[in-house]
């Protein structure tokens, strides 16, 4: 039987987050004297952060630096290479991996924890029953989910984000992926582990802003569908965006004229033929370049991450 280092490792990717950690380590630590785990470790990492972040971090591992870990990378990279960094050097029987603005509630794993032990799933995933976030932020994650699943052959639970425990044995199937940029909660559905899900109510951030702008948003959905972002190929798709607009702008003045009778006969339906399947074309190079930037960059084999310390 495998001896681990730990019985659970908490992964908690941070950006910006230095008025949150003291709050979510009280209260995580209090969940696992409930369940009378002592066995665990916490690793931070901090995904370059601006602010007092990695401080904090330092704090925390001097007072128990048995059980406290940082990461310190380099800058940020990004949510999911955060939480790469952290799977990577976690060795323990269990991982949970969450994030420490206490929107997603620390007191669930004690939920999970007793789901998990009973080793009937291998992974617990927390969906959102409700969540406190903006209305665009609702409508947004509904569209990406609803889109996702459409189109992909790996189906993902509709309010299902990165908030899971799961045992040693989905952690070494992670940590055989070597995508450039992977999306993580999509990777965890593909072996076809059995997944138990548990419905929660989301709160609002402890403290801080999101570090998820609109367009590490928009990114990331991108990620998700073609595995990375190559915004120089992205051209294509502005240019597709930008001539459907000029061709409904010429829809509606070239039947303005052809009503008015002051059309060349055969020209309007000839101009608005070209420019509609322009159009297409566009949108399939898009495609095509979307993919070979990926390609590319797979290729490059680059790190995923470079850290600059570690406690």
């Amino acid at each position: 039987m495998q001896d681990f280092k730990e019985h659970l490792s908490i992964i908690v990717p941070c950006f910006n987050e230095a008025t949150n950690i003291n709050e979510f380590y009280k209260r995580m630590i209090k969940v696992l004297n409930t369940l009378k785990i002592e066995k665990y470790k916490f690793i931070f990492v901090d995904d370059g952060s601006s602010d007092l972040t990695w401080e904090e971090i330092k704090k925390k591992n001097i007072l128990d630096p048995l059980r406290v870990s940082g990461i310190k990378l380099t800058r940020n990279f990004g949510h999911q290479h955060a939480l790469l960094a952290g799977l990577d050097i976690a060795e323990s029987k269990y991982i949970l991996t969450i994030d420490c603005d206490l929107q997603d509630p620390p007191e669930m794993l004690n939920e999970m924890y007793k789901v998990i032990v009973k080793k009937e799933f291998n992974i617990v995933s927390c969906q959102r029953r409700s969540r406190k976030d903006s209305f665009f932020k609702k409508i947004t994650a509904k569209i990406f989910y609803t889109i996702f699943n459409f189109f992909s052959n790996i189906k993902i639970n509709s309010e299902v984000s990165d908030f899971k425990l799961f045992d040693n044995k989905v952690h070494k199937i992670l940590k055989k992926f070597k995508e450039q940029d992977p999306f993580i909660r999509g990777i965890i559905s593909w072996p076809g582990y059995k997944e138990k899900k548990i419905l929660f109510d989301r709160d609002k951030r402890y403290s801080g802003r999101s570090g998820w702008s609109l367009s590490k948003m928009f990114n990331f959905s991108l990620n998700a569908f073609f595995g990375f972002s190559s915004y120089p190929m992205r051209l294509s798709f502005i240019l597709c965006i930008f001539l459907s607009i000029i061709f409904l702008i010429l829809v509606v003045y070239f039947l303005y004229w052809y009503i008015n009778g002051q059309n060349i006969k055969g020209w309007t339906s000839l101009v608005l033929i070209i420019v509609f399947f322009q159009i297409f074309n566009f949108f399939i190079l898009g495609l095509i370049s979307e993919y070979t930037g990926r390609i590319y960059f797979e290729v490059k084999d680059r790190p995923r991450y470079i850290i600059e310390k570690v406690l």
